[in-house]
């Protein structure tokens, strides 16, 4: 019985030490860590890097040279692949979403974004680009470029691959 006030008695003597706050700056402990003192992603800034070593369970494995890409990549909605209307109606929706602001809505560059960078936005539907493969955009919208951002991180594979066959109806166009 002694035994169990002695421990009680410590316990109460220690709680009082513990609410000490003769400094209020200082770092309090913390018995069990919360969502506050997890890593964030600010506003406009790009993902979390995953950990050293990670290996994703459905990710892409993306080649270092995008010439390997042009040739490796190939759309899942090639001509005769699925509903051809559909997989447009929503390419169309994500280029107009995440591509017309700086590449316009027909793909010359003359988006309202595209007047204020340095350097003109390059004409997508011309015949040197219309000739590239489709894993060459896809690079190109997922990894960003020169003065394009990278946009891996925020339209799905799936997506992005409608953004192409969208994409490749308007080079049709102008030919």
């Amino acid at each position: 019985m002694k035994l169990g006030l002695n421990v009680m008695a410590g316990l109460f003597a220690l709680s009082l030490v513990a609410c000490d706050n003769k400094n209020p700056n200082a770092t309090k402990l913390q018995f069990m860590p919360d969502m506050a003192d997890a890593p964030t992603v600010k506003a406009q800034k790009s993902f979390l890097n995953p950990p050293e070593h990670a290996v994703p369970v459905d990710g892409i494995i993306y080649p270092d040279d995008w010439d390997v890409a042009e040739k490796e990549f190939r759309s899942p909605f090639r001509a005769g692949v699925g509903d051809q209307k559909k997989v447009l109606a929503e390419g169309e929706k994500h280029y107009n979403t995440f591509c017309a602001v700086c590449h316009g809505q027909d793909g010359k560059g003359q988006g309202t974004m595209g007047e204020s960078y340095p350097i003109a936005v390059p004409d997508i539907t011309r015949a040197e680009l219309a000739a590239r493969g489709d894993g060459f955009f896809f690079m190109k919208i997922s990894q960003g470029g020169a003065m394009m951002p990278s946009y891996g991180h925020a339209i799905s594979p799936l997506e992005r691959w409608q953004i192409v066959s969208y994409l490749r109806k308007m080079q049709k166009k102008e030919q």
